[in-house]
């Protein structure tokens, strides 16, 4: 799950669910989006749905898929799990052949379950939780998003391997699967690569202080010196934790995951130095890679001002890859489509290297772009791959 600071991006909704007229309600390709269009989660289904619909945009002015234009329909889950089914319902009903869901497995699941029951290629466009897949939901089912795991693992490889850090500190909001996965995947692949996890706390989202793990922290580090400090948290959450721990006195490198992507929530920690997060790419217009800052671009032209982060490279990704089987497919038949995607390896779409299996069908070691902050501004670091993908028993640990 992507998840932003409360009231992030709120703005760019509203282009999000702007339907251009030149998608006429006549065009044959339907794609159902079964997301949340109210309440919190639109927050994070908003910007990925941007770029899905500029991935449309840009397929349709190539002269569409299968020499036909795509018309996306919409049903509002509400950012209530128990309306992802009847959005689901609510798409097929208008005609869609392939179905795109919340960017969480919890929230996208309902949906997706009526995709795959009805053999409809379904992805979520950024559910990090290898659930969102066949172990999950089913065989039509898929995310395009590296897998949490892969999110905390990349940022311990760059820590030990880049930097030559050896000690790190984790500090866990426990309340959703999210913040697990990247601490389990950060603190397995730190200690792989040679790191030892001197300390360890818990707390929750809504703590309004956590004064207690940050004496933890300084008597850890009196004892045996902290060279980093994980944060596997989300949003309003993980932004108190950095600025507590900052107001504390503790310089000590953080990090965190793809939800603390951008330098938007630095206002809430002045002059903050030293964060580095593990996300998909720039949204600072210096990413290595081209597409990304020609994609960031054409986002801010769209909008009318530079996104915030880079989350909306998985909508355009989903697009792409439900496109491309399709091509391969020369059909909209939904056993081709996926046989089609089960046969993806190292597709270039916009968010990296894609591959699925019949087994797998998450990422897990796609490469992952390392943004730092430096004086309250982003600005990419690097780009890290993991050498080998996070251990099985760790991707599905928490699958009933």
């Amino acid at each position: 799950m992507k998840l932003v600071a409360s009231g992030l991006l709120l703005a760019a909704l509203a282009l999000a669910w702007t339907i251009p007229s030149s998608w006429a309600a006549d065009n044959d390709i339907v794609v159902g989006f079964a997301i949340a269009q109210s309440g919190w989660m639109s927050e994070n289904d908003g910007p990925p749905s941007q770029g899905a619909l500029m991935a449309i945009d840009d397929i349709n002015a190539k002269g569409g898929l299968l020499g036909r234009k795509i018309r996306p329909v919409f049903a509002d889950t509400k950012s209530d799990q128990t309306q992802g089914a009847e959005a689901g319902e609510s798409v097929l009903a208008q005609g869609a052949k392939l179905m795109i869901v919340s960017c969480d497995y919890d929230m996208g699941a309902g949906a997706a379950t009526v995709g795959n029951d009805h053999k409809i290629p379904t992805f979520s466009l950024c559910a990090s939780d290898a659930k969102m897949g066949v172990q999950g939901i089913g065989p039509y089912a898929f995310t395009i998003a590296n897998a949490s795991l892969t999110i905390g693992a990349t940022l311990a490889q760059w820590g030990v391997v880049k930097k030559g850090w050896k000690n790190a500190y984790l500090l866990l909001d426990d309340t959703i699967e999210y913040n697990k996965g990247i601490c389990s995947g950060f603190e397995t692949q730190w200690k792989r690569a040679g790191g030892t996890i001197v300390g360890q706390d818990s707390f929750k989202q809504d703590d309004a202080s956590i004064a207690s793990q940050v004496t933890n922290m300084q008597q850890t580090n009196a004892n045996s010196k902290i060279d980093f400090i994980m944060i596997c948290s989300h949003g309003a959450g993980d932004v108190s934790a950095v600025r507590q721990i900052r107001s504390a006195g503790i310089e000590t490198p953080i990090g965190g995951g793809d939800s603390m992507d951008g330098d938007f929530w630095t206002k809430a920690v002045p002059h903050l130095n030293d964060h580095y997060a593990s996300t998909l790419g720039s949204p600072f217009g210096d990413d290595p890679r081209p597409f990304v800052n020609q994609f960031m671009d054409r986002m801010a032209k769209a909008d009318g001002h530079r996104p915030p982060t880079s989350l909306a490279i998985s909508g355009y990704s989903v697009v792409q890859a439900l496109a491309l089987a399709v091509q391969r497919a020369n059909s909209l038949d939904g056993d081709a489509v996926l046989a089609q995607l089960n046969k993806f390896h190292d597709e270039n779409l916009a968010i990296g290297p894609t591959t699925f299996t019949p087994d797998l069908h998450i990422n897990l070691t796609r490469p992952q772009a390392i943004l730092g902050i430096r004086d309250g501004k982003g600005y990419f670091v690097d780009l890290v791959q993991l050498p080998a993908p996070p251990p099985l028993k760790l991707i599905f640990k928490h699958q009933d």
